[in-house]
């Protein structure tokens, strides 16, 4: 736009000049013709044309002056105008006419240009009018200006413009795609972050550049909210814990206190103090289970994963529960890939499964089916399940019941702390993989009711994120 006002202001305004200093000039010869006649106008276009300041041809009857020859027009001059047809000039019933023609220098006897010049062809301006003698054409005066200068200034400010806008439009584009670059690293950094943090991990924080743009005033803000959500979880975990850690020993000492008195006394009062005793173990039970999902959730246990073979862990545990299948009246069945590898602690795994072979031998009525199953998903992820054709979870409380002492009204009367499946939670979020609740056997089987498969699988190889570790 600044070279196109450039163009404008400089190239256009030196073309108006000259257009203006010729209007001027034309009518100083048609006074000079008024006043003096012919003869003196042929002295002056002659006294002009030699001065070399313009271009100057005056035509009336025989007399032919000037330093100007129209192609076809008898007489010699060092310059012809070329590229012109001649009825632009001579002919026309406007007052002045404007036009523009290619300037031809003349040669002489030995082919030399008669006027020193670095082009041959060069462009010129020129204003004609028509004398009239009693209303009746009887001659033409051309006056012209050299514009070669001129245009070619105008050539080369129309190339800067082009040249100047490719390389703005280039570099413009190049911008926008590094700009847009970097802005798209930055927000897939934060959704990484969102990601790391949705499973569980509350310790990684936003990367800042310090720059105080808006993306890293977001970062900040982002990291301030972390904080303190972190403190307040903190807080809340350090409170249950703490109850249950305390609670701990007197509840020991209650249930020992209870069995013992329970074996001394007899009848009725020793049958409540046995009930009582139990009913302490479930207390001891419960805590045990709080205190060690806090350890999980409070300790980072994932420098402990190795790669083993999930397939030993499930058959061991298939093997072990097997009799308590055949006591609850359950079909119990194994469909476990061998030959497959995981990251996982061996305690840890061991836990989770036992927690969901015991909620299948729980929940599901005799007579009914449980299937423990390991397999290979796509992109190298590895499951394994406990499937079930009981009566199933429903589907908006799937979520609902992973959390610590939710339970299903349905299963108030069975003992329980609603921790198991809590604790497998727990278990998923150290591995980084995810536990899943969906129907189970009970679809497959033509069941009337929907049955449980719960589910963990283990993620594909992590990508190294872009998010600070505290």
């Amino acid at each position: 736009m600044t070279l196109g006002y450039i163009y404008f202001a400089t190239i256009s305004a030196d073309l108006r000049r000259v257009d203006a200093a010729l209007a001027t000039e034309i009518r100083e010869f048609e006074q000079i013709f008024a006043d003096g006649g012919p003869g003196a106008l042929d002295r002056e276009i002659i006294l002009r044309s030699t001065s070399g300041e313009g271009l100057y041809l005056f035509q009336f009857g025989p007399v032919l002056s000037g330093n100007l020859n129209v192609s076809g027009t008898p007489g010699q001059s060092p310059f012809q105008i070329e590229d012109v047809d001649s009825g632009l000039i001579a002919g026309t019933e406007q007052e002045y006419r404007r036009f523009g023609f290619t300037l031809t220098i003349g040669t002489d006897e030995n082919g030399e240009p008669l006027v020193e010049s670095d082009f041959v062809n060069r462009r010129a301006r020129g204003l004609s009018t028509e004398i009239a003698v009693n209303e009746r054409p009887a001659g033409l005066i051309v006056v012209a200006r050299d514009v070669e200068a001129t245009m070619r200034n105008a050539e080369r400010i129309r190339t800067a413009i082009l040249v100047s806008a490719l390389i703005a439009l280039l570099l413009g584009l190049l911008s926008a795609y590094f700009v847009s670059q970097s802005f798209s690293r930055r927000i897939e950094s934060f959704n990484k972050l969102a990601n790391t943090v949705r499973s569980g991990d509350m310790r990684v924080r936003a990367e800042r550049n310090y720059s105080e743009d808006e993306l890293d005033l977001l970062a900040e803000n982002l990291n301030e909210m972390l904080d303190h959500i972190d403190r307040l979880m903190g807080a809340m975990r350090y409170a249950g814990d703490s109850i249950a850690h305390d609670l701990r020993s007197p509840l020991t000492r209650l249930r020992t206190r209870l069995e013992t008195a329970a074996a001394k006394a007899d009848g009725d009062a020793g049958a409540a103090l046995e009930e009582a005793a139990d009913n302490a173990q479930e207390l001891l039970t419960t805590f045990d289970s709080v205190l060690r999902i806090a350890r999980l959730e409070a300790a980072d246990r994932r420098e402990l994963l190795v790669a083993l073979n999930p397939a030993e862990i499930l058959e061991d545990i298939a093997e072990l529960y097997e009799p308590s299948f055949e006591d609850a009246g359950l079909v119990f069945s194994t469909d476990i890939a061998p030959n497959l590898t995981v990251s996982a602690d061996r305690g840890l795994l061991s836990q989770a499964v036992s927690n969901l072979v015991e909620n299948a031998i729980k929940y599901t009525p005799e007579g009914g089916r449980v299937r423990l199953g390991l397999q290979k998903l796509k992109g190298g992820r590895v499951t394994f399940y406990v499937a079930d054709d009981g009566p199933g979870i429903p589907g908006p409380m799937r979520e609902r019941v992973k959390e610590r002492f939710v339970r299903l009204e349905e299963s108030r009367s069975a003992p329980g702390s609603g921790l198991g499946l809590a604790l497998v939670e727990a278990v998923a979020e150290v591995h980084r993989a995810e536990f899943r609740l969906e129907d189970g056997l009970g679809n497959e089987l033509d069941g009337e009711t929907p049955g449980l498969r719960a589910s963990f699988v283990f993620p594909k190889p992590r990508v190294s994120s872009r998010v600070r570790r505290d």
